[in-house]
């Protein structure tokens, strides 16, 4: 992480507090690039030595992440437009949701960028608090979006980049935030789940566990599920946080739990995949494994597919743990469907397999890609980004 005096000594955009408590963008040198590689220019002012600045980091990025457009074409899909979201001096990508009109992109340094999702124009680009910030994620609430530090809770206009509310959190947060009907649900360290109204100093609702609350909270349907991080399992009201059920299993979990709308599956240290039923937290079915699951759990039309170290990409039937297949030598997490076949990736590389057999059917390298996510689970557009900030959009092949 940048150090202060680092960073007063980089040219970079940062934010000042204006009138009203608004954050302004002011240029102080662009560093890292605000236009798009096939689309439009972003629409920050700099000055033109900034500009030149900018304009030589871009290139060096864009050379740092090539596009082999073949094995792209081979998983369905093909490059529409490169951008440049912005990113600090030795700092890296953490986050990165696309919407149908936005991409909103985070980065270590506290850095947060709207890009145009058309063009991949940068709308705006804030910093919302200091280097050494530690932040969790972020959620979407309809122009605005919310992002979670451990200590607080920012909402800005994605429109326009103000900061629009910033508020402390009642407990130090240590996981990333949902958000249902209007409250912003996160886990803390001292074992405590908490609600928080949007809009309103205020917290709706807490609900304590007996440890830490590592692993990410999943909503299934109008209820939160959470998982402590030595296996406690509770079901909450998402509006009221009455209790809906409890479970235990024998280790926490690296990775989210997936969740059907009324059904929690959860691929646990403890080496197996379990189903509960958020209404009174019954077990469905346990599934045992060789070796701790570590790989995130998805769901889609009757299946969970879960990655594991020994028999590669298991599907079970989500009402029976029945296995359907197993798929060798594919790791990973299942997150889309493209044309029909499943598509997974593992942080290096990209398969496609036969949604009905688990027979591999493609293979691609993707060097440099840290995330790759769609913005729409069956055949939506494919965003890809590295760590130095640079965002591709590929969109299906016809």
């Amino acid at each position: 992480m940048a150090q202060r005096g680092d960073r007063k000594r980089t040219a970079r955009m940062v934010l000042s507090v204006g009138l009203g408590g608004l954050l302004t963008l002011v240029s102080l040198g662009g560093t890292t690039g605000c236009t798009s590689d096939e689309g439009a220019s972003g629409s920050t002012t700099t000055t033109t030595s900034a500009r030149s600045r900018g304009a030589s980091t871009i290139e060096a990025r864009r050379r740092a992440f090539q596009v082999n457009h073949d094995d792209w074409a081979r998983l369905g899909y093909r490059l529409d437009w490169r951008g440049f979201a912005h990113v600090g001096p030795r700092q890296h990508v953490t986050h990165l949701t696309p919407y149908d009109d936005i991409v909103v992109v985070h980065e270590s340094g506290s850095v947060l960028s709207v890009l145009e999702a058309d063009t991949g124009a940068v709308r705006n680009a804030n910093e919302l608090a200091t280097p050494l910030t530690r932040f969790l994620g972020h959620v979407r609430d309809g122009s605005r979006v919310v992002v979670s530090s451990e200590s607080e809770l920012f909402a800005v206009d994605v429109t326009t980049g103000n900061l629009l509310d910033r508020k402390p959190l009642a407990k130090v947060a240590s996981t990333t935030p949902v958000l249902s009907e209007g409250l912003i649900i996160n886990g803390s360290p001292s074992g405590e789940a908490s609600a928080y109204l949007l809009g309103a100093p205020v917290r709706a609702w807490a609900f304590g566990m007996a440890d830490p609350i590592d692993t990410d909270p999943v909503l299934i349907g109008d209820a939160v599920g959470l998982v402590s991080r030595s296996g406690n399992v509770a079901f909450l009201d998402a509006a009221s946080g009455s209790l809906l059920g409890r479970a235990r299993i024998f280790a926490g979990c690296d990775a989210t739990p997936a969740s059907d709308g009324s059904t929690m599956f959860i691929a646990s240290l403890d080496q197996s995949v379990y189903a509960f039923h958020a209404r009174g937290g019954e077990l469905a079915w346990r599934i045992r494994t060789a070796r701790p699951l570590r790989q995130q759990p998805t769901h889609h039309q009757g299946v969970v597919y879960v990655g594991t170290e020994d028999r590669g990409l298991l599907a079970l039937d989500a009402a029976t743990g029945a296995e359907r297949w197993a798929a060798a030598g594919v790791t990973g997490t299942v997150i889309g469907v493209r044309a029909g076949r499943l598509l997974v990736f593992n942080g290096r590389e990209a398969f496609t397999l036969d949604a009905d057999t688990g027979d591999a059917i493609e293979r691609a390298a993707l060097p440099g890609v840290a995330i790759l996510r769609p913005d729409a689970f069956v055949d939506g557009n494919l965003y890809a980004v590295s760590p130095q900030g640079v965002v591709a959009k590929f969109v299906p092949r016809s």
